[in-house]
């Protein structure tokens, strides 16, 4: 797995031209280049990402669904390293994950209880998802600032909700 930075400026602390290119011309941001010098430290750079998002205080790490593991470290040791070098709270999603994975890795450790469909008087579809009640407490950050994380992550419009117990 590749790192937005090459080696050579992660190990002299010093960009090169081309990765000083990236940063103006916004290819890579300031975080990307945060992110590799801490994965890089601690993965001796084996470990790697493709991209991040920030939104608010939570910030999303892009990987390939099949490094997810690898990212969050054993025990969540790496992404713990992170999260307390940023001082915000650290998320590993797969790319190209679909909306229920994206989902419950955003919305961990509460969990999911169901994904409905939900149609709009205009012809709007939106996707809501339900989080079980007894797990109010365990949802990462505001549900409107998590709406906007898997919008951006999908592309779908969705609604997050604390189930009820009167049905």
């Amino acid at each position: 797995m590749v790192l937005p930075v090459c080696d050579v400026c992660l190990r002299s602390g010093t960009l090169c031209q081309g990765c000083e290119n990236k940063i103006n011309s916004g290819e890579i941001s300031q975080l990307d280049l945060d992110i590799s010098k801490i994965l890089f430290k601690l993965g001796d750079g084996k470990i790697g990402f493709k991209k991040t998002i920030e939104i608010g205080d939570v910030v999303i790490i892009v990987t390939d669904k099949d490094q997810v593991g690898k990212l969050i470290g054993k025990g969540g040791k790496i992404v713990r390293e992170i999260s307390k070098t940023l001082k915000k709270k650290v998320r590993v999603v797969g790319e190209n994950s679909d909306l229920k994975s994206v989902a419950k890795d955003i919305l961990s450790p509460a969990r999911i209880s169901g994904i409905n469909i939900i149609y709009g008087m205009d012809g709007e579809q939106k996707y809501k998802i339900r989080v079980m009640k007894d797990d109010y407490r365990r949802v990462p950050t505001k549900l409107d600032l998590l709406n906007e994380i898997i919008q951006q992550l999908t592309g779908e419009k969705t609604l997050v909700v604390i189930d009820r117990d009167d049905y």
